[in-house]
């Protein structure tokens, strides 16, 4: 048993629990009744008393014991035994001593309590409404204290109700607990149920943690590497080395007693998402990522009922970081309106005189901001393997910097007279040495004391020039630096009558801003205006040149131009990208008028050229965010974009994996919404990404969406032989031809002696060989040799332009040339700098190439995925994957071979209910069934589609002249002639005695689409409906299955439809059918016939209105099911497609039609298509088609 010393207590107790199993149950009933606890006012009843035996080491002590139901611990010795046997704590060696009369005894003690838990437990009988929460009184074994309390997880498996993790104040062992019921019906609650349990938090004493030494030195060293003074150098780094802590980056840290960051959120449902999708691979990435979280204690397991998906994304260097998409919580979350430093505010007071500056940086600064307890359960993600919540404030949550800006505030106000904070980047001024030493002292213990820790490679100390918030600060005062100005100021001058046409462009929306705008650009305007005749008289010259320099001071100048942000005001950001370049400008409209604040600009690398128009545009946001982050973060944004599919990007996705990654990391900026503008109105924008300048730094990562910059060069090893191993494929018997007539013409002679070269080795084909198989007289198998690579890399422009650059800068490219070769440089794998070099494949060879590694059958025509893996490691082009994708995807075999696994296409188009009975009937068989002693073998089924009324007749055939007999006397003599008919185009319906009854009779007879059973699929239905009933009617050995078909006709007939919510009895009748096990009536009331029929008539109308409200609404609610994640492409006349092919007997048979079809007709979802080899023509369902992909080359 484990005891409690509590020198609070006046008296020894035990727990009932405890006594149950350490003593007899006997004990003696206590005067004193109740006991009151060390709060004052909270008593606990005293059950009896006894002498408790105890053995402490090998003494043997006794002592009177009080016993209580409920207590902490399982016993406490209170002061009573702690004088008896006169104890000792000695709390530096963490011993207890204690002495009867004859010897005294030294024990150690635990200061680590273990957790306790306490149930937290029902106290009565309790009905929560649907959609409502709760307040729940609960019992807990402790008499006052905050506690932590975790919900049930078998309580959460048992019903639907919700409970959060929450932190709760018990006072005289009782407390409140909140449950929320999302479910459409009242949910009791017993009494005694256990909601979950709840925890003390105990202090917890653990070994300092060891500094990473040699990290730190380093660190240290570098940042004081420019202190020239010897003296003032060491006098730095013994500081530094009184806070090393700060700089050991070698595990997160998390700061202590600050203000933790709270989530308000709006009253809602708890908002849930399933894991994204992932490879393999990423889940095995994303598992390791949680569980280094996990251990850093950055994160933790979670019982939360909310759940982001959590995914992804791609490093510079090939490594992973994890993000979670919180738009749902961010959605719900109220704005925190704390305000960040005015901007102008902070820059001026650095304009005092001072010499010595030192600018410090916080390492992954909202990591180390603690999430309030009992908001932590928002912030739950989920995965692939499990649920998990945040400790700490995580990237992508709404108000992370206010919250960051309020604690850095709080903790640096004693240093406000000489630091500045301005979120996450914080400036130390002095006016000299000495005092800039002590003011760092200062500032460290700060940080310290909460322990921060800082990112060193960001942070500067003891400088007397630094760059902050795009000014550069010195002793002389402060001016703004070019970042914010670079873009216009570097724009070339025109050179031709269209680029000054562009430039007045990009420069119209500022016309009304610009004083005199139209004076000073009338030098340009003179040379634009031209006629037709008169454009090749353009010419550029002095007065020109100095109307475009003035018009682009205007630009960089007040009043157009803003030294600082107003925080008065939202800032705008409009933005525009092109094949070029992207460019973005940073506006605010004061009182109507526009004022600039920053230009952007950057030239897009050759992977992003290759980009979609709006991945384009959503690099251009990103990288503009990236870029003007001081202006950005913290202020309420609104985007302008001449891309409208943007505009909801941030609040739900947009299907593409790049913009995507981008709408979560710009989850931490408040972007009050994106306003989609015309073109015409994104002047300067396109113009500056039609005009970029070329930026050193990489932002985005090229492969994979969104980076960091890359930490330092990679080493480059020789992972490719000298020898290129030979490319073994196999190509047609036209090509070898082609290939011998070519090699023919080329004069140069290629030997083996050659350094570096496989000798390409065509094999001749033999005409008359019969020794070889079909698949060797059609294919020839060959080598590219590197002497052929080499000649057509020289022909390529793309790969002359890369030779160029690697010539001029070798270090920084991401290629090498070797032995006249151009390769890529490419990484070996994951967290690894070590680099492999890979052919760079001319664009003229990647054809023959795919051709090889898909079409040959030791190529197996297998997948994208396949083929790719097994290039890759060989040979590199641009685009690569994309490539292989539509080489696959044009491949005609493959076409019409492999199998579809997605979604048939083609949305439901729900026929109209009819007005009335026997509008529109429905026909097809049942069968051929069993032949019965009758003869029968067929059901010909007739239904009506308002009333659902079903006419079975058995028959035995169904051929053209039975189903006519059988329709005209079992269905037109009893019901009257429908007005319309609709079959399948089976030979026992589309057939002239059909026809010619139809005509006679009245009625039209429509035809659904051939091998499209849905267009009748109410019949359909039926069928498959009544056979199972007759067959669990039926008798096997006489197989009598048409003696019960009007029976369970009846049944069915009888019967609520799920559909109208009537019977089709009552439908038709307008009463409900007596049915046989009802008794017979005692009296009859008989009435009037005309007051009947109007009876009946006001109810046939009430139930039919009725049930077609009940057949709209299932309608509706069938094609929402039906048409949602369905595709429903559309043709046009003359696109060429392929048509699925029915009735296969042979599974070698290709899937869809050999010869492509045409579209000569549409009538959206059924088409007519023509086979251009038969021109037969066919009506398809958008089900059976199938758009033919052409390549370029093809």
């Amino acid at each position: 048993m484990k005891a409690m010393i509590d020198t609070g207590a006046n008296r020894t107790f035990i727990s009932l629990q405890a006594l149950s199993t350490s003593y007899s149950k006997q004990f003696i009933n206590a005067k004193q009744k109740t006991a009151s606890l060390a709060d004052g006012h909270t008593s606990i009843s005293i059950l009896g008393a006894l002498d408790l035996h105890i053995v402490i080491g090998d003494m043997s002590t006794s002592i009177k014991g009080y016993v209580v139901k409920d207590l902490c611990a399982e016993c406490i010795l209170g002061m009573d035994f702690i004088s008896k046997y006169k104890f000792i704590i000695n709390a530096d060696e963490r011993v207890i001593s204690l002495c009867d009369h004859e010897k005294r005894i030294a024990l150690e003690y635990d200061v680590n309590q273990d957790e306790i838990c306490y149930p937290a437990r029902t106290i009565r009988y309790t009905y929560i409404p649907p959609q409502g929460t709760v307040s729940i009184p609960v019992n807990i074994g402790i008499s006052s204290a905050k506690v932590s309390f975790r919900p049930s997880y078998q309580l959460a498996q048992q019903s639907s109700m919700i409970l959060l993790n929450n932190t709760l104040t018990v006072n005289q062992q009782k407390s409140h607990i909140s449950i929320y019921n999302p479910t459409s019906y009242f949910y009791t609650l017993p009494k005694g149920v256990i909601l979950g349990t709840t925890t003390v938090p105990t202090l917890s004493f653990s070994k300092c943690t060891s500094i990473n030494r040699e990290l730190v030195d380093d660190y240290i060293n570098k940042l004081t590497r420019h202190i020239a003074d010897l003296k003032q150098g060491e006098e730095i780094k013994a500081i530094l080395h009184q806070h090393e802590k700060l700089f050991d980056t070698s595990k997160p840290a998390v700061a202590i007693n600050v203000k933790p960051h709270e989530i308000k959120t709006l009253d809602h449902p708890p908002p849930s998402s399933r894991p994204y999708r992932s490879t393999p691979d990423k889940e095995e990435e994303m598992y390791k990522i949680v569980q280094d979280l996990l251990h850093n204690g950055l994160i933790r397991k979670s019982y939360s009922p909310y759940a982001a998906p959590a995914l992804l994304v791609a490093k510079h260097d090939g490594s992973w970081r994890m993000v979670v998409d919180f738009k749902k919580l961010n959605n719900l979350t109220i704005k925190d309106n704390y305000p960040l430093p005015n901007m102008e505010q902070t820059i001026r007071r650095l304009d005092g005189g001072y010499k010595f500056f030192s600018k410090l940086d916080m390492k992954s600064g909202f990591w180390q901001i603690p999430i309030k307890e009992g908001d932590r359960h928002k912030t739950a993600f989920v995965t692939v393997d499990g649920l998990y919540e945040w400790n700490v404030l995580a990237q992508g949550l709404k108000n992370s910097p206010p919250s960051f800006q309020r604690v850095m505030a709080d903790i640096l106000a004693p240093c406000r007279q000489f630091s500045l904070v301005y979120i996450d980047d914080i400036v130390v001024f002095s006016r000299s040495f000495e005092e800039h030493l002590d003011h760092i002292r200062q500032l460290l213990s700060i940080l310290s004391k909460y322990n921060f820790q800082l990112n060193p490679p960001k942070c500067k100390l003891f400088h007397q020039k630094i760059d902050y918030l795009s000014h550069i600060i010195s002793e002389e005062g402060f001016q703004p630096n070019n970042d914010r100005i670079q873009s216009i100021m570097n724009l070339r001058e025109p050179s031709t009558l269209v680029e000054a046409n562009k430039f007045l462009g990009g420069l119209s929306w500022y016309r009304k801003f610009v004083p005199r705008f139209a004076s000073i650009a009338a030098p340009i305007h003179k040379v634009t205006n031209l006629t037709k005749q008169n454009r090749k008289n353009f010419k550029w010259e002095q007065p020109q040149h100095e109307a475009f320099l003035r018009l682009k001071q205007f630009l960089v100048t007040t009043p157009l131009f803003l030294d600082y942000p107003n925080d008065n005001y939202p800032v705008i950001l409009t933005t525009d990208a092109s094949k070029i370049g992207i460019g973005g400008t940073l506006q605010q409209n004061i009182n109507g008028e526009i004022k600039n604040l920053y230009y952007h600009s950057q030239v897009t690398s050759s992977t992003q050229k290759r980009y979609d128009p709006i991945e384009l545009e959503a690099l251009a946001i990103w990288m503009c965010f990236q870029r003007m982050r001081p202006y950005l973060l913290g202020r309420s944004v609104i985007i302008y974009t001449d891309h409208c599919p943007l505009c909801n990007m941030m609040n739900s996705t947009v299907k593409n994996r790049r913009v995507d990654r981008i709408s979560i990391l710009l989850q931490e900026y408040d972007i009050e919404k994106i306003i989609h503008i015309k073109g015409q109105h994104n002047c300067l924008a396109d113009y500056l990404s039609r005009h970029p300048i070329p930026r050193e730094e990489e932002i985005f990562d090229e492969d994979y969406g969104i980076a960091e910059q890359d930490k330092g060069e990679p080493t480059v090893i020789e992972c490719v032989p000298d020898e290129t191993p030979p490319l073994a494929g196999a190509i047609t018997r036209s090509e070898t031809k082609k290939l011998r007539l070519e090699q023919d013409k080329n004069t140069t002679t290629i030997t083996p002696s050659q350094k570096n070269v496989t000798p390409s080795s065509t094999v001749e084909e033999e005409e008359d060989d019969q020794g070889k198989d079909s698949a060797s007289q059609d294919i020839q198998k060959y080598r590219f040799d590197m002497e052929q690579l080499k000649i057509e890399q020289e022909k390529d422009p793309v790969i002359q332009q890369k030779i160029i650059e690697v010539k001029k800068n070798p270090v920084k490219c991401s290629y090498e040339l070797k032995d006249g070769l151009l390769y890529k440089l490419l990484m070996m794998r994951v967290n690894c700098n070590t680099k492999k070099k890979i052919i760079y494949l001319p664009s003229s060879m990647i054809n023959n190439l795919l051709q090889v590694y898909h079409s040959d059958p030791l190529s197996g025509h297998f997948g994208v995925q396949r083929t790719y893996l097994k290039i890759k490691n060989i040979f590199w082009w641009p685009d690569m994957k994309q490539s292989i994708t539509r080489y696959i995807q044009s491949c005609l075999p493959c076409q019409q071979y492999n199998i579809t696994r997605t979604k048939k296409p083609g949305r439901l188009q729900p026929i109209p209910p009819p007005e009335g009975p026997f509008q529109l009937i429905g026909m097809d068989y049942c069968g051929p069934l069993k032949q019965t002693p009758s003869g029968n073998q067929y059901v010909l089924c007739i239904t009506d589609y308002f009333t659902r009324w079903i006419v079975a007749v058995a028959v035995p055939d169904c051929s053209a002249q039975t189903t006519a007999e059988a329709f005209f006397k079992e269905y037109i003599c009893k019901y009257g002639v429908p007005a319309v008919v609709l079959s399948d185009q089976g030979t026992h319906f589309h057939n002239q005695l059909m026809e010619a009854m139809s005509k006679l009779v009245g009625y039209d007879h429509t035809y659904s689409t051939t091998y499209h059973p849905q267009s009748n699929g109410m019949i359909e239905r039926f069928n498959a409906t009544f056979i199972p009933q007759i067959a669990k009617l039926q008798d096997r050995e006489n197989n009598n299955w048409d003696e019960f078909l009007a029976p369970v006709v009846f049944a069915y007939n009888t019967g609520c439809h799920s559909t109208t919510q009537y019977s089709p009895f009552q439908l038709l009748f307008g009463r409900e059918a007596r049915l046989p096990t009802e008794a017979p009536l005692s009296t009859f009331t008989f009435r009037k016939p005309n007051d009947y029929y109007e009876q009946l008539k006001k109810s046939m109308k009430l139930i039919h209105q009725n049930a077609h409200r009940n057949i709209t609404n299932k309608q509706h609610q069938y094609k929402t099911r039906y048409d949602k994640q369905r595709a429903d492409p559309h043709y046009s006349i003359n696109d060429r497609v392929l048509i699925r092919k029915h009735g296969l007997k042979n599974k070698l048979e290709p899937k869809y039609s050999i010869t492509p079809q045409i579209i000569i007709q549409e009538k959206h979802p059924v088409y007519v298509v023509k086979d251009e080899t038969t021109q037969c023509e066919t009506q398809v369902h958008i089900n059976d088609i199938k758009p033919i992909y052409v390549s370029k080359s093809n």
